[in-house]
């Protein structure tokens, strides 16, 4: 019995001491400190983070059909050919064409030949008739009789434009100064104008843009005539562009507004159509002081519209802090109200955390 209560004693004791020892705090509890990344504010913005991605395209693209159905009987270009405006590109058959239209010539020399007879006929009745030598009705029959035959050459002359039109349909010129980029058909192929056949596609690779699409966060920075600097992926090559179209709508799918520049400088011929190129905005977002300040990632901040807030690392454990932001550019908030430069904030401020919660920073 003196033994065991010895032992109750020891045991009592022991329970007494655990309990009464103050336990670690939530923050020095690395194992139940939860894992983050943290950052601080930045004060100025990258200049990557005002490029917009656009592709070079050709102001003039077009894709060639016949004017006449037919048989290609010459081909007179391939891919890759520079050709000039009004060059003939290729030939359709033109036998029974050309066969047309020396008949429509026939007959506008044989109604021209009766146009003239009709008039001299008409003087000749005028001349008598002043005389006195023939009744008005025989003065009136020569005038119907001239107009007529004038009537008459003027369809012929008509039909002659008509078949000479049809003759130089036959023919496929560029309508522009280009490049031949495709040949889709051969020599031999018949070929139609409805539906129309496609046959050359033709691009101008002098008159070069570039198609944007950039956020509508920047866009109301961009106007017309503003200048840009443009790099080609992946070479390298620098180029200069002047903004012509800011689009008037935005994509509800991506948020984005089409923006047109025209390409300048004799780097245009290095560049080809359907290359992908950065285009540099920061030259208009300094112009309009939007690169300093406090900026955050859009992640770091649970915010509609300017109100928000951010979790706030603090001795281990995070703080709710409201703050009051605005978008900036694609990406990235600028800090209004609510937050210095010296503090760190959880990088993603969906994670599921509360007031207090302690967490270890791994970055």
């Amino acid at each position: 019995m003196w033994v065991a209560a010895v032992l109750a004693a020891v045991v009592t004791t022991g329970c007494g001491k655990g309990a009464n020892k103050p336990a670690l705090p939530e923050a020095q509890q690395g194992s139940n400190a939860v894992g983050v990344k943290a950052i601080t504010p930045s004060t100025e913005l990258e200049a990557s983070v005002t490029r917009v991605t656009g592709q070079i395209r050709s102001k003039q693209e077009a894709t060639l059909s016949p004017q006449a159905t037919g048989t290609i009987a010459k081909m007179l270009v391939k891919v890759g050919d520079r050709v000039k405006k009004g060059q003939t590109l290729a030939v359709l058959d033109t036998s029974n064409v050309a066969i047309a239209v020396e008949q429509a010539r026939a007959v506008k020399a044989a109604a021209d030949a009766a146009l003239q007879l009709a008039t001299s006929n008409l003087e000749r009745t005028r001349k008598v008739a002043e005389g006195g030598g023939i009744a008005a009705a025989g003065l009136d029959q020569a005038e119907i009789g001239q107009k007529q035959a004038a009537a008459q050459a003027a369809q012929a002359a008509a039909a002659v434009k008509m078949a000479e039109e049809n003759l130089r349909d036959m023919a496929i010129l560029a309508p522009f100064d280009g490049v031949i980029t495709a040949r889709l058909k051969n020599l031999g192929d018949t070929v139609a104008m409805t539906p129309p056949t496609s046959v050359f596609t033709l691009v101008d690779v002098t008159g070069l843009e570039v198609r944007a699409l950039v956020p509508e966060s920047v866009v109301d920075k961009v106007k017309p005539g503003a200048k840009t600097q443009g790099t080609l992926s992946p070479s390298g090559v620098r180029f200069e562009a002047t903004v012509t179209t800011v689009g008037s709508v935005v994509d509800t799918t991506n948020r984005t507004v089409e923006v047109l520049a025209d390409v300048a400088g004799d780097e245009k011929t290095v560049l080809r159509p359907g290359a992908l190129v950065d285009l540099d905005f920061s030259s208009v977002s300094q112009a309009e002081d939007t690169t300093k300040g406090l900026f955050l990632p859009t992640q770091a901040v649970s915010a509609r519209g300017q109100e928000g807030f951010v979790w706030v690392v603090q001795d281990g454990t995070v703080r709710k802090r409201d703050v009051r932001v605005e978008r900036i550019l694609p990406g990235y908030v600028r800090v209004l109200q609510g937050l210095s430069a010296d503090e760190r904030v959880l990088a993603d401020s969906s994670l599921d955390v509360k007031e207090g919660t302690a967490v270890r920073v791994v970055q």
